[in-house]
C-alpha cells in the first residue's frame, strides 16, 4: 500500500461509478478527442482502481504503455483538463524537482 496518500484524491464511491463517468465523458467529448487522448483517459482509469478516480503516473510511463511520445501525453493532459475530464496535481520529489503527477478523474 505505497500509495495511501491517494485516498485524499478519491472522487468516486466505486469503480462502477468511475467507469460510468468515464463512459459519459467519452460520449460527450468523443469527437473532440483524438484516439491518443481517449487511450490516455482509459489508461488513467485502469490505474485508478484502488483509490477510485486517482492515480500517480509519470508522463513517460503513460507514453511507453501507449506507444506515443511524452510530448503527446503532456499536450493531451492539458486538453483533458480543459474539457473537465481530469484534474492534474503536480508533486515534488523529496530532494526537489518535479515528481510524477497525480491524475484525478472528475465525475
Amino acid at each position: 500500500m505505497a500509495f495511501e496518500y491517494l485516498a485524499q484524491y478519491t472522487t468516486f464511491d466505486s469503480v462502477a461509478d468511475m467507469d460510468k463517468s468515464v463512459e459519459d465523458h467519452m460520449a460527450v467529448h468523443y469527437y473532440d478527442l483524438t484516439e491518443s487522448e481517449r487511450a490516455i483517459v482509459y489508461k488513467l482509469a485502469s490505474h485508478s482502481l484502488e483509490h477510485t478516480g486517482a492515480c500517480h503516473l509519470k508522463a513517460s510511463t503513460i507514453a511507453d504503455a501507449l506507444e506515443i511520445s511524452t510530448k503527446t501525453v503532456y499536450r493531451s493532459i492539458k486538453k483533458l483538463e480543459s474539457l473537465g475530464i481530469i484534474k492534474k496535481e503536480t508533486t515534488v520529489k523529496g530532494k526537489g524537482g518535479q515528481g510524477a503527477s497525480i491524475y484525478i478523474i472528475l465525475p
